[in-house]
């Protein structure tokens, strides 16, 4: 598997199970319509998400709150 796919399906892993996680915390302690929910669930999803990165063939990975990525 290519390493680009590999840094978009972990993106794509990570920021599901984060939303997943984040929509039914949400949802049971604050009740609020579906609408609502679902993008405040996505922002904070999108922005608390580790982000993984590909420079010169190797991956890396940002963590949120930590300055430098780090090398997987």
């Amino acid at each position: 598997m290519n390493v680009k796919t590999k840094a978009l399906l972990f993106n794509l892993i990570c920021f599901g199970l984060l939303f997943v996680l984040v929509k039914t915390i949400i949802g049971t302690l604050i009740p609020m319509s579906y609408i609502p929910l679902i993008a405040f669930s996505a922002l904070i999803a999108s922005v608390f998400s580790p982000k993984f990165l590909v420079e010169k063939g190797k991956l890396y990975i940002k963590i949120p709150l930590v300055k430098e990525p780090r090398e997987l």
